[in-house]
């Protein structure tokens, strides 16, 4: 198992434009990096039985379809590779109008746990980051699964906690179209990196 690009996968993943990016960011501006704490929070409860699943279902994978592992890496690396050409040609201008929710704890607790649960995404991107990390699917082992669900949520958690501290600090600026796109851009060349390590590493195992 490659930790560092687990690492790397993991974070690329959490900062890239999406649901509980956009979710956490618009929290902050409207209540503060302090009160969004609780919708992090939410974020990593609702994203760990996805991460069980993929981890389960990886090994189910290994054990009765081998080969499937392998196109889900070459869909994984096509669809990074999408991403980051995506994000450089057509950043965004602005963020989608923000949600009306109530600043209670226990609502954005909740708020935080259904964006990543309710998320489809979630359990493909994190097959594909087991499959470019080459995290051992082959047998179940509490060690292997420790690792993997502390470099997932707590890259997940780290991150978000950033976001929340860029809202805050930069309430007025996170709003401007030129902040945006670099946002956007800098993503682009995080996702492009990733795709080409997951090209390089699929290539060299062929």
């Amino acid at each position: 198992m490659n930790i560092g690009l687990l690492i790397g996968s993991c974070l690329t993943a959490s900062l890239s434009p999406g649901p509980a990016s956009l979710s956490t960011i618009e929290t902050s501006l409207r209540y503060g990096k302090r009160r969004t704490f609780w919708h992090t929070l939410g974020l990593g409860i609702g994203e760990t039985p996805h991460l069980f699943l993929a981890l389960y279902g990886t090994h189910w994978l290994t054990v009765h379809v081998p080969y499937a592992l392998q196109l889900i890496g070459f869909a994984g690396m096509s669809y990074f590779l999408y991403l980051g050409c995506g994000l450089l040609l057509r950043p965004r201008s602005s963020l989608p109008a923000s949600v009306g929710v109530e600043g209670d704890a226990l609502r954005l607790f909740l708020r935080g746990a259904w964006v990543n649960f309710s998320n489809p995404k979630t359990i493909p991107w994190m097959i594909v980051i087991i499959q470019a990390a080459g995290v051992p699917a082959d047998q179940l082992a509490w060690s292997t699964t420790g690792v993997f669900l502390l470099c997932t949520l707590g890259s997940e958690i780290s991150v978000m906690s950033f976001y929340a501290f860029v809202g805050d600090r930069l309430r007025v600026r996170l709003k401007d179209a030129a902040t945006i796109r670099v946002v956007d851009r800098v993503t682009g060349v995080l996702w492009l990196t990733l795709g080409l390590l997951m090209a390089w590493r699929l290539f060299t195992s062929l």
